[in-house]
């Protein structure tokens, strides 16, 4: 072990105080958990990780744009089913055996697109 001989000052508030004691509390002493943060911290690791935080959040708002076009395609696609059915241009047991159970895939499957996108974006904002 290297021999310790520089002192670094800094002033703390009481709560500040507090969070470095509690936070070096797996350590022999606050100073060993300073030393040990800074030798940790890596300024361009952290850039990355936010520049990396800001590409995620770009692609998230573009798939929730794209998902909401999807959507009202989807929607005039709906509508034009049920006018052809109503028309009785398109069978009742048609559209109900082979277009509904489809539409409640889609359905289901965009939901889960979303609540994928959701966590993602939940677990990269808490880190």
């Amino acid at each position: 072990m290297a021999n310790k001989t520089k002192r670094l000052w800094i002033r703390l508030s009481p709560e500040e105080d507090a969070l470095f004691k509690q936070k070096a509390s797996h350590y022999n002493n606050v100073s060993a958990m300073i030393r040990d943060a800074v030798r940790q911290f890596n300024d361009i690791g952290t850039v990355r990780k936010i520049e990396a935080l800001n590409e995620m959040a770009a692609l998230y708002k573009k798939f929730q744009q794209d998902l909401a076009w999807l959507g009202g395609n989807f929607n005039q696609a709906m509508k034009r089913a049920n006018e052809l059915a109503i028309g009785g241009e398109l069978s009742q047991e048609y559209y109900e055996r082979v277009i509904m159970p489809q539409v409640t895939h889609i359905l289901q499957f965009l939901e889960k697109v979303k609540d994928e996108q959701h966590k993602i974006i939940t677990k990269l904002i808490k880190k």
